[in-house]
């Protein structure tokens, strides 16, 4: 039988002759349209996934950043066994190098929480390192002891500490001294051992002093900024560090007391604390910014942030904005 009077005759035989070129042509476009649908589909799930994980490296640059300010911002103006700033003094044989302002730079008690609003840290040798400093961010100085008693007290300092900046107390009064100036000894007039048994009469500790600020580059790329410090070291000298890059701004507004109850009764930018106000908390914000381009992102963000607007920046950087109000645990009017 030829084929052509199978088909004419057998419906069976009809069904094996297979797809018309419009059923094929059909089909073909079906499939094309789930395909790009599932294309598209994996596309948006990847930007997704991609601007879900940007976030969250925003979001943990951040907390650390912050986390390494809170520890530090907290204990401001902590001196050992005495909590009057105004009680701490400089030893007459202190020495420090000529930069950032020399002595002061340790010895200023009375400013433990210090800063500069939209200002950087222009004092001869004190350069911000990192390709210098960003435009607009603040400077944060804290000034406090070490959380980590010199433990027994003794009147010799051990080798290790001779060259440090170091701050002796008892409860009326401070010194801040460098022991390889005064014959590795504490200064006159505080107790030099520890009665057993009984609450120390005084207290030595290492001086800590950290000034924060944002570089313009970092060691992750040039043009991604930073947040660095200078910060008290062996010598006396002042190191600069990178403390996490993709940190682009810093702000922080002082919580200041006026009447004396320990409350903030008023909000000062930096370097404008009234006279006779003490620092009781500060305001932080912190603006962190990705380090990759995202072509499929657009910014158009405008943030309002430390009574100042800033504008959308219209590039494909992701950004993200913390806050924290934070109080100062040894904050005494």
């Amino acid at each position: 039988m030829k084929v052509v009077d199978c088909i004419a005759i057998s419906p069976a035989c009809r069904r094996l002759r297979g797809l018309t070129l419009v059923e094929l042509q059909v089909a073909l476009v079906i499939g094309a349209v789930l395909v790009a649908g599932l294309v598209t589909l994996y596309l948006k799930a990847r930007d997704t996934g991609s601007a879900l994980d940007a976030r969250a490296r925003l979001q943990e640059t951040a907390r650390y950043a912050m986390a390494i300010l809170e520890a530090d911002v907290r204990l401001a103006g902590y001196w050992g066994l005495t909590n009057r700033a105004d009680a701490v003094s400089a030893d007459a044989s202190l020495t420090f190098p000529d930069k950032c302002g020399g002595t002061p730079w340790v010895a200023d008690a009375g400013r433990f929480l210090d800063g500069a609003n939209d200002g950087y840290l222009a004092l001869p040798r004190c350069t911000a390192l990192g390709g210098g400093p960003r435009a607009g961010a603040d400077v944060l100085i804290v000034r406090r002891a070490s959380a980590q008693r010199i433990s027994p007290q003794s009147a010799t300092v051990a080798a290790s500490r001779r060259d440090r900046v170091l701050i002796v107390t008892d409860h009326l009064a401070g010194e801040i001294f460098v022991p390889a100036a005064i014959g590795n000894v504490i200064p006159a007039g505080f107790a030099t051992q520890d009665i057993p048994g009984q609450p120390p009469l005084a207290d030595t500790r290492e001086l800590i002093v950290n000034a924060y600020y944002v570089s313009s580059n970092s060691s992750v790329a040039t043009g991604y900024p930073a947040l660095r410090r200078k910060t008290l070291t062996t010598g006396p000298d002042i190191a600069d560090e990178e403390v996490i890059a993709g940190v682009e701004d810093l702000q922080f507004q002082v919580g200041v007391d006026l009447d004396g109850d320990s409350s903030a009764d008023a909000l000062a930018n930096p370097g404008s604390v009234p006279p006779g106000g003490v620092p009781v908390s500060v305001r932080i914000w912190l603006r962190v910014r990705s380090q990759e381009r995202d072509p499929a992102y657009t910014d158009r963000q405008t943030w309002s942030y430390a009574g100042r607007t800033v504008p959308a920046t219209g590039d494909a950087y992701r950004r993200v904005l913390i806050s924290r109000t934070l109080q100062l645990r040894n904050s005494h009017s």
